[in-house]
Parts: C-alpha cells; structure tokens; sequence
C-alpha cells in the first residue's frame, strides 16, 4: 500500500551530537551551545549546565524544540530586551527544522551596546553559526504498541504487522507463559494498524486488547 497523504511530512531533523560555535560583535562575544534533548527536563538541565559553567556571563539565553509531531517550544531573553535574544534563537530552530535539540547563546558583553537590532542580529548569527556546525539526522515518530499472543498464533500475528508495514527491525518479541509483542509503529502506519487489529480476524490473534503508548517517541 502506497503512502498515505501527507505520511512524507512525518520527519524532522534532530542533532546527532553536540555543537559550539563562537562569533564576536562589537566586542561582545557570543557563545552558541546547542545540545541534543529529548524531554523539557533534559532541555532545563542544559540550560543549567550552561549557566554553570558561563557564572561570569552577561545574559545565558536559552531556546529549545522538544518532541514531534506535537512540538513543545520554549525560548528566554535572560535580561536582554524583550524579543532580542530567545525568539530569534527559537526562530532560527524552527527554520532548520530540528527537534528535540537546546541552543543556549552566551553573552559577554564587550562595554558597547549593540541597539535592538543589533541584538537580534547577532543572537540570531549564532543560532545559525551552531546549526551549521551540527550533524543532524532525519527521524520519525513511532508510538510503543503492545500486544498479546500464543505460541500457535504469533506466526500469523507477526505477518499481520509486517502486512501493515511494520519492519521486523521494530518488532521485539517475549517468550514465557504466552508471547508478548513490543513493537515501535511508525505513526503514519498508526491508523490502519488500529483498523487491522480491530478487525474479527486479527482479535482471533490476540489475547488481550492492544495496548498503546500515550507518548511518542522518535527513532
């Protein structure tokens, strides 16, 4: 079965590894971090990180992208004027299209004041000078299914899956009193696999109701 409208658009670049760049203006220098992060609390312990080690720092401005498809986004001017700092290093974030992934831009102030402007140009240079730098890798969304089967199904069960497009690479399979079944579903084969397994002839397959991950994950 071919792809669903809009299945393509189901991808976005995370970094692969961590990055620093470093620019200077008007003597202020500008220290661009950007740090791979799956979770709000992953993204927050960056942050902190950073401050850490930047104590003598003017401003640690920090934005992130967290998750995808539901994207949670969050940026902080750290005491510059409003709108210089976070917004355009959330806005050069969005234009690259990563996800999941921390820039904390590092501000020591050089004694020259570089206007509104300025600022926004300069934070935003940095944001871009660290993207550059990254390796980056183009993943999708997968929700965690679990399912139940016994020995003498779990043949037909597994080509049930495949039929639905779900590799074996993504498919863990458990031995014990009966077979348990993780596998991680790419979430533009997420509909038809709930339509297949509701279907009379799957339900013959398994022992209990598919159980299905709440969050995402990416991979």
């Amino acid at each position: 079965m071919g792809a669903l409208p809009g299945e393509l658009a189901l991808t976005c670049l995370r970094p692969a590894a961590p990055a620093l760049f470093t620019i200077k203006e008007k003597r202020s220098e500008f220290i661009a971090a950007l740090v791979p992060a799956s979770t709000p609390e992953e993204a927050r312990a960056v942050l902190d990180a950073v401050r850490q080690k930047h104590k003598q720092a003017t401003h640690n401005c920090p934005a992130w992208r967290i998750g995808f498809p539901t994207v949670e986004e969050f940026s902080s001017d750290d005491g510059e004027p409003s709108g210089t700092a976070g917004r355009p290093i959330l806005g050069c974030l969005q234009k690259a299209g990563l996800c999941n992934a921390v820039i904390v831009v590092t501000r020591y102030f050089g004694g020259v004041k570089l206007g509104v402007r300025g600022l926004i140009d300069a934070y935003s240079a940095a944001a871009d000078g660290v993207i550059a730098q990254t390796a980056t890798e183009t993943v999708r969304p997968f929700r965690q299914l679990l399912l139940r089967s016994s020995y003498d199904r779990i043949s037909s069960l597994s080509h049930a899956l495949r039929s639905a497009g779900v590799s074996d690479e993504r498919v863990k399979t458990s031995y014990a009193e009966d077979v348990a079944v993780q596998a991680l579903v790419e979430l533009s084969l997420e509909p038809r696999l709930r339509e297949l397994l509701d279907s009379y002839d799957a339900k013959a397959l398994l022992l209990a109701p598919p159980k299905w991950s709440e969050q995402t994950v990416l991979a």
